[in-house]
C-alpha cells in the first residue's frame, strides 16, 4: 500500500497533466474533496466531474511542494500553484492540502488557499 505522501505525489502528477480520471481514481469510492471555499464533492464520480471542469478552465496545474508532514494515514502539504487561465499565467499562488488515505484511496481531502 502506498504511503499518504506517495498518494499525494500521484495526485500532484495528475494535476500537472490535467488528468481528471487519474486524479479521481486515487479517491476511495466514498471519498470527499473540499474546495478552498468549502464546497464538498462526494465520491469518485462527483470529484471527477468537478476536476474535469476545473482543468477545462485552468489546464494543467503545477503544484510545487514547499513543506510536507506525514503521520499515519494522513499527509499535510504546503504548496504553491502555477496555471494559465484566460490567457493569463498565475504562479506562486500559495495553498495547503490535508489528505487522509484509507485502504481504498483518499477518504478526505481539503484544500486551503
Amino acid at each position: 500500500m502506498a504511503s499518504p505522501a506517495e498518494v499525494y505525489e500521484a495526485l500532484r502528477q495528475a494535476h500537472a497533466k490535467a488528468d481528471a480520471d487519474a486524479a479521481a481514481a486515487l479517491y476511495a469510492p466514498d471519498g470527499v474533496y473540499y474546495e478552498p471555499d468549502n464546497v464538498a464533492h462526494h465520491g469518485r464520480d462527483d470529484i471527477r466531474t468537478y476536476l474535469a471542469s476545473y482543468f477545462a478552465v485552468r489546464g494543467p496545474v503545477e503544484l510545487t511542494v514547499k513543506r510536507q508532514a506525514q503521520a499515519d494515514a494522513a499527509v499535510m502539504t504546503e504548496w504553491t500553484s502555477a496555471f494559465t487561465q484566460a490567457g493569463r499565467r498565475s504562479s506562486g499562488v500559495p495553498g495547503a492540502s490535508v489528505v487522509e488515505v484509507g485502504r481504498h484511496g483518499i477518504t478526505y481531502h481539503r484544500d486551503f488557499q
